[in-house]
């Protein structure tokens, strides 16, 4: 059930990297405008979800306090992605941040007493390297040429792994519901650093057009939270160690869209189509496949 779960999160949340991807690339001017429509979902959704489960007044007060870090470190982390998703490819991006299971699993030994198996260390490794080598531009010359903004997507890399910990180490003794709530509003005052008024003014302008509202609609209002509801249940039934490496199949889907809207018919996005350039991800695309079957098996 938690495989399961996990997949499908990194699936939503690769949909929505591609569309913050367009929104960056068409109709939002800058990574500012973009965080500031991110401040007025993640508020709207956590005011909801708290309104109808119910605040946690039952739950300790640290745990909800923690329940609320994880969301900020999750906002700081996805932040740090558009950064990321605005200097570079979609598909390369996505693959940076992806890197953070290390990070998750060794947290987990540490505090949570949660094992990993020899078998699971490989998978791990597998999924990882799979999603670095997606950053890179192709074999021949420029191999190691590193995908633009790598300082902010090794940050948006801790920042995500720090948060499914926290999440996990909180739901003890809060719901999935709870926590989602709760990084939801976490989330909030993260992006509302972008709140500045001529960012609220250039959203309201590149929202005008019907393509770019749904694009918003769907890939902000709809697609994130889908994603990180997912992966907070995958938490919930599984290890956090195993489950944040499923998580970083997503540039597997990004690679796969991005590919398709970048065809010539469509032109949706600009990602590079060359013969090296496919050829690296495809490996990639091996390895993180090979990777999470493995960690079904074992």
């Amino acid at each position: 059930m938690w495989i399961f779960l996990a997949i499908c999160s990194a699936a939503s949340l690769g949909l929505a990297n591609i569309a913050h991807k367009r929104l960056l690339d068409n109709y939002l001017a800058g990574v500012g405008v973009l965080g500031a429509g991110s401040m007025l979902t993640r508020l709207v959704c956590g005011v909801i979800v708290l309104a109808v489960v119910g605040w946690p007044t039952g739950a300790p007060a640290q745990s909800v306090a923690v329940g609320f870090l994880s969301g900020i470190s999750l906002g700081a982390g996805l932040a740090l992605l558009f950064l990321g998703l605005k200097l570079g490819e979609a598909s390369r991006a996505v693959a940076v941040s992806q890197t953070n299971p290390i990070l998750v699993a060794l947290l987990a030994l540490a505090v949570l007493g949660e094992t990993v198996s020899p078998a699971q260390w490989t998978a791990i490794a597998l999924v990882i390297c799979g999603a670095a080598l997606v950053s890179v531009a192709g074999f021949g010359r420029g191999l190691f040429r590193l995908t633009p903004g790598l300082t902010a997507l090794a940050g948006s890399s801790a920042g995500l792994g720090i948060s499914f910990f926290l999440a996990k180490l909180v739901l003890a003794d809060l719901t999935p519901w709870e926590v989602f709530g709760l990084q939801e509003l976490g989330m909030a005052p993260v992006f509302a650093l972008f709140g500045r008024p001529d960012n609220w003014r250039r959203l309201w302008d590149g929202l005008q057009s019907r393509p770019a509202r749904w694009t918003f609609l769907i890939g902000e209002g709809l697609l994130p939270q889908l994603a990180i509801l997912l992966f907070v249940w995958s938490f919930h039934f599984g290890p956090v160690s195993l489950a944040a490496a499923i998580l970083a199949t997503r540039p597997l889907f990004v690679f796969v869209v991005g590919t398709l809207l970048s065809w010539r018919t469509l032109g949706l996005l600009q990602e590079s189509l060359g013969p090296s350039a496919l050829a690296v991800k495809f490996v990639a695309i091996a390895m993180i496949v090979a990777g999470t079957t493995l960690l079904a098996l074992v």
